[in-house]
């Protein structure tokens, strides 16, 4: 036990060390997103710290996170934030009834995960939103020259340091088409789609319904 809060604490400080400040112009981004459609209540699908959530309520709008592990979540509520509520529970059953939310976001959330339990991730997240709620994605698509390509090789080794079922995931996943690929597998067609950072992360707006 004494491992494992070990572990679960140093993971929230290289979330608020390393990657909430490397990802913070996404989450500027998804913020806008979610201005520009009108939503008012957004559910952050593996919220981990709570950064989104708290930018998300920033402008007003209401902002839960659901999360795994206590710890983060523990976290996030330490940091509070007005608008915001966060919960412990799993992306595979979302502790929500269906029709709960204007947007469901799932950021980063696909890629470390078999593709079993992705289809189930984005059945939940469209079970939760309401008629013509907005399912957001952003997650990896290896990029043109990929060798050359600096942030994509920063982001290999960041996944190449996760290690486990995290770095098996993440290779299943680019050798699947990155967030392109499993859209297609799914017919899930985009309202919306953009790149970030040079086309290594695809942005994609889903309608449901």
């Amino acid at each position: 036990m004494a491992c494992t809060i070990f572990h679960d604490a140093f993971e929230v400080r290289v979330y608020r060390v390393l990657i909430d400040p490397l990802i913070w112009p996404l989450r500027l981004r998804i913020v806008r997103l979610c201005r520009e459609l009108n939503v008012r209540e957004v559910l952050d699908i593996a919220s981990a710290t709570g950064a989104q959530c708290r930018m998300l309520a920033q402008t007003g709008m209401q902002a839960t996170g659901v999360e795994l592990s206590e710890v983060m979540v523990a976290a996030a509520r330490r940091r509070g934030g007005r608008n915001t509520h966060y919960i412990h529970g799993s992306a595979y059953d979302l502790p929500f009834d269906n029709g709960s939310f204007d947007a469901a976001l799932l950021l980063f959330a696909l890629h470390e995960h078999t593709e079993k339990e992705r289809e189930t991730m984005f059945k939940q997240a469209l079970r939760v939103l309401r008629p013509d709620g907005y399912l957001i994605i952003a997650d990896y698509n290896r990029p043109r020259c990929a060798n050359f390509h600096v942030a994509w090789q920063i982001i290999r080794l960041i996944e190449e340091m996760a290690g486990g079922e995290h770095r098996a995931g993440f290779k299943d996943f680019v050798s699947r088409g990155g967030l392109a690929g499993l859209l297609g597998r799914h017919a899930l067609t985009p309202m919306q789609q953009s790149r970030w950072h040079s086309g290594a992360v695809v942005i994609a707006v889903i309608r449901r319904g």
